[in-house]
């Protein structure tokens, strides 16, 4: 049970970056367009963060595969979503007309407690793959004693 629940997690977090970072790649942009909206983000990096988030969603969505890295891509990946969430929380209360930019253009919305909640729900999947492999990892510990 446990395996295939710690699978599912890292299938999870796979989708969302790989799903996450084509969005953005199909239409970059309009990603980078969307940038603008975030007032706390120089003009100078747009071309920087609109062609390095996507690649760096993408990596994570792949790189989480590989078992010798997981942990440390998990970590990279609440990095990144940790990031995102203190970016909504500085922008909280503006409109943003295509929306998060978060999986593409979408409709306007405004930055509110929902969208930070909806955001944070992003951390599940890694806090419950931690959470058991942590306790498999204490079960083994404990049946060595």
């Amino acid at each position: 049970m446990k395996v295939s629940s710690v699978h599912l997690c890292i299938t999870i977090i796979s989708f969302i970056m790989i799903y996450s970072g084509f969005s953005k790649v199909i239409n970059i942009y309009e990603f980078i367009n969307n940038l603008y909206y975030y007032k706390h983000i120089p003009e100078s990096l747009f071309l920087i963060i609109g062609y390095g988030i996507p690649i760096i969603e993408i990596f994570i969505g792949v790189a989480i595969w590989v078992p010798n890295v997981r942990s440390k891509i998990i970590i990279g990946y609440q990095l990144l979503i940790g990031s995102f969430m203190v970016l909504f929380i500085v922008h909280f209360g503006s409109f943003m007309p295509q929306g998060c930019g978060c999986f593409g253009s979408s409709q306007g919305e405004t930055i509110s407690f929902l969208t930070i909640l909806r955001e944070s729900l992003f951390f599940l999947p890694a806090w419950i793959y931690f959470f058991l492999v942590q306790s498999e990892k204490y079960r083994k510990h404990m049946l060595k004693i």
